[in-house]
């Protein structure tokens, strides 16, 4: 799978989802070929066109995505954990869940995983 990395991740959670096998990037590539996304809708839009998920610590982000009931047809995964607790918290998710569905969140605490369905 390929994940954005989005709101602030530790470096711990790149290298944990390489280790996992997946494929990481940078908003900084979304930037470089058009103007960068400035909602979460366009945001949305762009990673479901190149059907990349979104890995997240920010709650913010993903309070707008059910308060504005956006659709995205792909998954998220929302890290709710310290900084240096997240590399640990992205292998706890793949040992849980070898597969992630499409149209969920994984919400990733110290103590957890629960997986909600993303609204639309």
């Amino acid at each position: 799978m390929q994940f954005l990395v989005h709101g602030g991740l530790a470096a711990d959670a790149v290298a944990a989802m390489v280790r996992q096998g997946h494929r990481v990037h940078q908003l900084a590539e979304i930037a470089g070929e058009t103007s960068a996304p400035s909602s979460p809708e366009e945001l949305l839009r762009e990673l479901a066109h190149r059907q990349w998920c979104l890995l997240t610590a920010d709650r913010d982000f993903v309070h707008q995505v059910y308060d504005q009931g956006l659709k995205f047809n792909i998954c998220m995964v929302l890290l709710i954990a310290q900084p240096d607790q997240h590399g640990t918290a992205v292998d706890r998710l793949f040992e849980r869940y070898k597969r992630l569905s499409p149209k969920r969140l994984y919400t990733v605490t110290p103590g957890r995983v629960k997986v909600r369905q993303l609204p639309g």
